[in-house]
């Protein structure tokens, strides 16, 4: 929302703790430094959750959690560092980078505030803000009125498993962040100061395979059920002679099963394994306890002959909700799973190379 006389602050009321870091920032577009331009005057910051977005509250185009105002860099030892054309989003566990974070001002006065950058597991639904670890935090951050900074965050010392769930923050007198909601997708599309970027990229030889986690979670306070949607993004890779299998777990599968089994799209391929087979498949009624959050493990394998080439899918976990009782013994068919709303997910891009 559009506020009045902003004042530089440190981001308050969310738990967070400013780093020593150093501010490096390339900015662009008009600035008013010093000038009074009158009661009137107002700053209004927003991180674009898609590339449509201009702010507007609350953010209405899907998916959220692919920003393009957050961009992962190699690190440079250069001074500013330099910013890289495309986003790197697997990274080298103990390795160092960038990540820049494009801040947009529509208002008519410069704005100074705070940023935060936040990672968590790679997944949908997050408990917020218990789930996300603070990567690092910058001050007295300026973003001109009417015009862009584009803002380098440096991120250390990279734990395993090299892929994460990345949030920006911005908080500044009279632009405050708003109380974070219970549930996980309103947290971003109803706060312009918040963006995520949950995307993997996965690079694999003819007949090689490599595994991601995708983390499914619940905020409620009873157990509840969600579901995992898988949709293909350009040539289905399965088309091709790949391959993608989803690990439940034992855990998880044994309460799958007990609900019911209940999917589309999907063929079991083990004890625990269950096999992408249409372009857009679903596993459907799985229980979580309350306030409960579970790992689920991705494994994909290119063919022989599967031809080099860039393919995708998107994991995307279902809206929590009451569950949809069945039992296959019972005698008539489960009834039909309802339709839960996309919360989050991640865009997987795999690269078949030769």
């Amino acid at each position: 929302m559009l506020r009045t006389f902003p004042r530089p602050r440190r981001l308050a009321g969310a738990g967070l703790v400013a780093s020593g870091l150093a501010l490096l920032l390339t900015v662009s577009g008009a600035t008013a430094a010093g000038s009074d331009v009158g009661i009137a005057a107002t700053s209004e910051v927003f991180i674009q959750d898609t590339p449509s977005d201009n702010g507007v509250e609350p953010s209405t185009v899907s998916p959220f959690w692919q920003s393009p105002a957050i961009k992962v860099c190699a690190w440079t030892p250069a001074v500013p560092p330099v910013e890289c054309p495309t986003s790197q989003d697997q990274l080298l566990i103990g390795g160092s980078y960038h990540v820049w974070i494009t801040l947009s001002n529509s208002g008519t006065t410069d704005a100074v505030g705070t940023l935060e950058l936040r990672r968590t597991k790679p997944g949908g639904g997050t408990n917020w803000n218990t789930d996300w670890v603070n990567v690092a935090t910058k001050v007295d951050v300026p973003v001109p009125a009417g015009g862009v900074s584009r803002v380098p965050v440096q991120f250390d010392n990279v734990p395993g498993p090299g892929h994460f769930c990345l949030a920006a923050l911005w908080d500044a007198d009279g632009d405050e962040l708003k109380p974070f909601p219970a549930d996980h997708d309103r947290v971003v599309t109803n706060d312009n100061n918040i963006a995520q970027r949950n995307v993997n990229s996965i690079a694999i030889g003819k007949s090689q395979s490599a595994d991601r986690s995708f983390s499914i979670a619940s905020n409620q306070p009873v157990r509840t059920h969600t579901s995992l949607v898988f949709n293909s993004v350009g040539t289905p890779f399965h088309l091709v002679g790949g391959q993608i299998v989803v690990d439940l777990g034992p855990v998880l599968f044994q309460r799958w099963y007990q609900a019911g089994r209940r999917g589309t799209g999907i063929q079991q391929v083990g004890a625990t394994q269950l096999r992408l087979a249409s372009t857009t498949a679903k596993i459907e009624e799985l229980p979580l306890d309350p306030v409960e959050r579970l790992t689920v493990n991705l494994r994909f394998t290119a063919g022989g002959s599967t031809p080099a080439g860039t393919y995708g899918v998107e994991v995307g976990q279902g809206k929590t909700s009451a569950a949809y009782p069945c039992n296959p013994a019972a005698g008539p068919p489960c009834p039909t799973p309802p339709n839960r709303p996309i919360i989050g997910g991640v865009r997987y891009t795999i690269t078949v190379v030769e």
